[in-house]
């Protein structure tokens, strides 16, 4: 089974099956929601830990599943106990702790590698986690679901785009990151191009965020989560490159670990709510 074939398969099962837990099976506040993007996230970290380990003098003492706290408290805090700023609260315990962690036990090697260790463990903890609270953010707006499916459609139309243009287009414009010298100037052009296209499309025949005076500050939004999605993917592709390895994982077929899936959703959502809320006002 070629890649093209398992892109394509694992799109059109990982849609529908997405499209099923956000309005299927939205009760209890997207708890169902919450649970795969934790499961994701928590997977992502370990390969994130893998990833990174062989650079670091000694081993990362702090486990990566502490990063469903950071989902936790963000959940917690939006749905149940908004006065109580519970995301700020673990992030700083969280940082706290791998502080005095290292304090305690970076005598190992006489502290020489603190530092990496120190920043190991904070990119570890806080990415992807702290990006994906932001889907926990769009799951609480007015018409959470549609703003969720828009989200993702956008992320994976870029994506598959970007791919087909890059194979039929691309041989003579590729080299155009050298963190990803496969990716093309015809790929990435054509994947923003039908970004904004689908995303036109979406937001005209659903009626719920039909908004026809804010149609230019959509296209904003769809340009800007096709430039993030791209940066996304090349921030996981400078890691890889970093550990000299091709993917990071064998878990998702066709697209490699989970860090490969979810690099452009990571790096686009936050972009995605914050620009809903401070320019579409939803």
């Amino acid at each position: 089974m070629n890649t093209v074939f398992k892109r394509i398969l694992m799109t059109i099962i990982g849609v529908p099956l997405m499209l099923g837990i956000v309005f299927f099976l939205d009760h209890i506040n997207f708890l169902a929601l919450m649970i795969v993007v934790s499961a994701f996230t928590i997977l992502g970290s370990y390969e994130l830990k893998s990833l990174i380990s062989g650079g670091v003098s000694t081993d990362l003492p702090m486990p990566p599943w502490l990063t469903v706290l950071i989902l936790l408290a963000a959940h917690s805090e939006i749905f149940y106990f908004p006065e109580l700023p519970l995301l700020m609260i673990t992030s700083i315990l969280l940082i706290s702790a791998i502080c005095i962690t290292e304090i305690f036990s970076g005598y190992a090697d006489n502290f020489k590698g603190s530092v990496r260790r120190l920043t190991s463990h904070m990119l570890i903890l806080f990415y992807p986690s702290l990006f994906v609270t932001f889907i926990i953010k769009i799951s609480s707006l007015e018409h959470a679901g549609w703003f969720l499916m828009l989200v993702f459609l956008l992320i994976f139309s870029n994506d598959v785009f970007a791919y087909v243009f890059g194979m039929l287009l691309g041989g003579s414009s590729r080299n155009l990151f050298k963190a990803s010298p496969k990716k093309s100037l015809a790929g990435f052009v054509g994947g923003l191009l039908m970004t904004i296209i689908i995303g036109y499309i979406y937001i005209l025949i659903i009626p719920d965020i039909n908004q026809k005076e804010n149609l230019f500050s959509f296209g904003i939004l769809f340009f800007i989560i096709s430039i993030s999605a791209n940066i996304g993917d090349l921030v996981v592709s400078v890691i890889k490159r970093s550990a000299q390895v091709k993917d990071s994982g064998a878990l998702i077929p066709g697209r490699g670990g989970i860090l490969d899936t979810m690099d452009s959703i990571v790096f686009s959502v936050p972009f995605f709510y914050l620009y809903l809320i401070l320019f579409i006002q939803v």
